[in-house]
């Protein structure tokens, strides 16, 4: 359905007919600026608005109506000023492009990027990735980091053409202004795309012959999974013959009166000869001829031997009456089916389990690639060589936290070939002795189809990096001289009680979670926090709104969000307390908050969400600082860059999955270790190591919960993101430029608090 224009055409007449007048310099006196009118929520959504032209005078010769001017601003405010809309739930495809692409087509970039955005998003229909692409790149050589982000992620996902590792990492950096090997832009590894350079320069095989070999692929796996089911049934029939047949054979042993015991052993030593034989043969190594003349010769013996214990039973079987004859034939009978069964239910699985690897296996038509690891802690850092990971410890032994993700479950884990026990998430914690000049690790995982990915990198000590990370003057952890982190404000929400109790049920924790949250980022960082508890929607979006038209350029913003949440589709939703179950439109989307963001004029937005949040980017898109690896001059440079960028972000306490309300005490996971890592901090922390540390920390609270729970962090989609990141600087440890800055002037540091239980 096409979305038509909210506002009234009566009110866009007026305001042109009030720039007429002051054009021509009627005697009248300006008014104030009229503020927006606030009836509802709606009226605070974001919406693609396009103001009237301008009434413009050339001396005193001439007049003129400028062009029509799109921005993104509030529906009130769109009303206010006389702009056409649409809402953010009605808008579509046209209606989206009309408001941005005359500007585009004039060569504005931050217009060329949104209608990359809109085709994109495929607002109203299906994505348009190669028009998005043609955008977002001309958006690109205008110097948008913005749109250079939005390519690199289309090249990272493969949106449009076929995935460019190498080059969505150069927009990446381009876009952050971090050049150099010693930065890696995600900590995590896909072993299954790991290539060469000189390997990725030989893959030559056009999109054409890609598909119609994964068309060929599908087919076969189609024909095969149809073989399976066939045999699958024909193997379940099979066993319950055998079982049949197996009861049937007891009832005839009873009736003889004779001892089996010596025949079962036999029996069971020929079933076992035959399976190795078997194996065996699979094997094409010319190494096991001899191993399979051997378990022939021994079957052959075993064959006879079970014949001659059979015959000598019956030779000692009392007189033979006719009962006794016929009971004797039935036994022989049911004997020898059921050695029959035995064998075709042997071959019955062998059939399936090649069947099973052509579909799943390595070596066959594989449904999806090999498993992906993931270091946590300590983050790998990219190098002209092998990865490497430095410790910001000295040698000894050192905890290992990683993540590993299988389409298909991960069967087992290993590092430096031990076994590792994995969390329900695919967390796996491993710890590694590591002398001073270093060792190598190599992480195996194996997938339930066997799939097998590997990860080899270069594990380093640094004794001198562990005195650098205190937030003393001019070292690493410290902030950086010159460099303006400006100032830090919060909104914070918690929602436990809801009015439909009837479909959201009373939460535990999300109020205590929300208020500590509020008290350490007051405390210990200086935020001017507004704490909302069981708060409206129309609550919820005035905070965002407000903070929307009074932060400036050097501000900075977190949100934290702990309450119900809802996905649909791939629209996340945060529940206020009035929401209205299966009414969405009662609810706050998670595209509605990232539009939100993306009209804030601060400098960094830190989405903390104790619920899902979808629409997040690849974390590749992050550049990860290893401190443990870098000097301090170093350490100021890239502090300038990350702070000096325009970042939106969000940390997540798990994906899509569900949350669990509460940990082993009055808080969730996710806030307790949140909470503790900012509690113990003393130095300037960037976002990226505040997400490692959370991470690292559930990995091993969480072993034990009923739910798996799996932090992402990521740059937020369609928000604004340009290659910055967040940081938080405990009171106290800003230089004498940054200090004047915080919220309240305090200038000691604060005590460490006693990490929450």
């Amino acid at each position: 359905m096409n979305a038509q224009p909210l506002c009234p055409v009566s009110s866009r007449i007026s305001v042109f007919a009030f720039s007429v007048l002051l054009a021509f310099g009627a005697g009248i006196p300006a008014p104030a600026v009229q503020a927006a009118t606030v009836r509802n929520a709606e009226d605070l959504l974001v919406v693609d608005c396009l103001l009237p032209g301008q009434i413009r005078r050339l001396g005193n010769q001439a007049m003129f109506m400028g062009a029509r001017r799109p921005i993104r601003t509030t529906q009130a405010d769109c009303q206010i000023r006389g702009g056409e809309y649409v809402s953010y739930d009605r808008a579509n495809y046209q209606t989206a492009l009309k408001v941005w692409m005359e500007s585009a087509m004039t060569g504005d970039a931050d217009a060329m990027n949104y209608v990359g955005e809109i085709y994109l998003k495929g607002l109203g229909t299906d994505p348009d990735y190669g028009m998005a692409r043609e955008w977002f790149r001309k958006a690109s050589e205008k110097g948008s980091n913005r749109a250079k982000i939005n390519l690199g992620y289309m090249m990272e996902e493969g949106l449009g053409a076929e995935k460019d590792l190498t080059g969505a990492l150069n927009l990446y950096r381009e876009a952050s202004g971090i050049t150099g090997d010693d930065l890696v832009f995600s900590s995590s590894v896909q072993v299954q795309l790991q290539a060469k350079d000189e390997q990725i320069g030989e893959l030559t095989q056009s999109v054409a012959s890609e598909r119609a070999t994964s068309d060929s692929l599908r087919g076969q796996v189609k024909e095969l999974q149809a073989q399976l089911g066939q045999q699958q049934q024909q193997l379940a029939s099979s066993r319950q013959q055998l079982d049949d047949t197996q009861s049937k054979l007891e009832k005839a042993r009873a009736a003889t009166g004779a001892d089996f015991s010596a025949v079962d052993k036999t029996r069971a030593a020929i079933s076992s000869n035959e399976e190795q034989l078997d194996a065996a043969q699979t094997d094409q190594d010319a190494a096991n001829a001899a191993q399979v003349a051997q378990l022939k010769a021994q079957i052959d013996a075993d064959k006879k031997k079970y014949q001659s214990q059979i015959k000598a039973l019956q030779a000692r079987a009392p007189a033979k009456s006719t009962k006794n004859k016929e009971d004797w034939e039935l036994m022989k009978l049911l004997e020898n089916q059921l050695v029959a069964k035995q064998s075709e239910i042997r071959t019955q699985s062998k059939s399936i389990a090649s069947l099973q690897q052509k579909i799943g296996g390595s070596g066959g038509v594989a449904l999806a690639g090999a498993p992906s690891l993931d270091m946590i802690d300590p983050p790998l850092t990219l190098t002209r060589g092998r990865p490497a990971a430095v410790l910001r410890g000295a040698p000894g032994t050192h905890d290992l936290i990683g993540k590993v993700t299988s389409p298909v479950g991960v069967k087992q884990v290993t590092v430096n070939g031990t076994p590792v026990v994995l969390g329900a998430s695919g967390q796996f914690k491993a710890q590694v002795n590591v002398p001073a000049a270093g060792t190598n690790v190599q992480i195996a995982a194996i997938d339930k189809r066997g799939a097998r990915g590997t990860l080899d990198f270069a594990l380093l000590t640094s004794g001198t990096a562990t005195a650098s990370t205190s937030s003393g003057s001019g070292g690493v952890g410290s902030v950086p001289g010159g460099v303006n982190l400006g100032r830090n404000y919060a909104v914070v929400i918690g929602n436990n009680t809801y009015q439909d109790s009837s479909e959201y049920q009373t939460l535990q924790s999300a109020a205590s979670d929300a208020t500590a949250v509020a008290q350490v980022l007051k405390a210990r960082y200086g935020y001017q926090t507004q704490l909302l508890l069981n708060s409206s929607r129309l609550e919820i979006l005035t905070a965002l709104n407000n903070q929307r038209e009074k932060l400036g350029p050097d501000d900075n913003l977190l949100v934290y969000y702990a309450g119900h949440g809802e996905l649909q589709g791939r629209t996340g939703y945060w529940i206020p307390v009035d929401a209205k179950a299966n009414t969405p439109a009662t609810w706050i989307s998670n595209a509605a908050i990232s539009d939100i963001l993306a009209t804030m004029k601060s400098r960094h937005v830190l989405v903390v969400a104790d619920s899902c949040y979808s629409g997040a980017m690849s974390r590749s898109a992050m550049p990860v600082f290893n401190a443990a690896v870098m000097s301090p001059d170093k350490w100021s440079a890239w502090v300038s860059k990350m702070v000096g960028g325009h970042s939106r972000t969000v940390m997540t306490a798990g994906g899509v999955q569900p949350i669990a309300d509460t940990g082993t005490g009055k808080h969730s996971y996710f806030t307790r270790a949140f909470v503790n890592v900012l509690q113990d901090n003393n130095r300037l922390l960037e976002a990226q190591r505040l997400y490692r540390e959370v991470s690292s920390s559930m990995a091993l609270s969480t072993i034990n919960s009923p739910i798996p729970q799996n932090p992402q962090y990521s740059p937020i989609a369609y928000a604004g993101h340009a290659g910055g990141d967040f940081f938080f600087a405990p009171k106290g440890s800003r230089t004498a430029s940054a200090k004047s800055h915080t919220s309240d002037g305090a200038q000691t540091l604060v005590a460490a608090v006693t990490p929450m239980e």
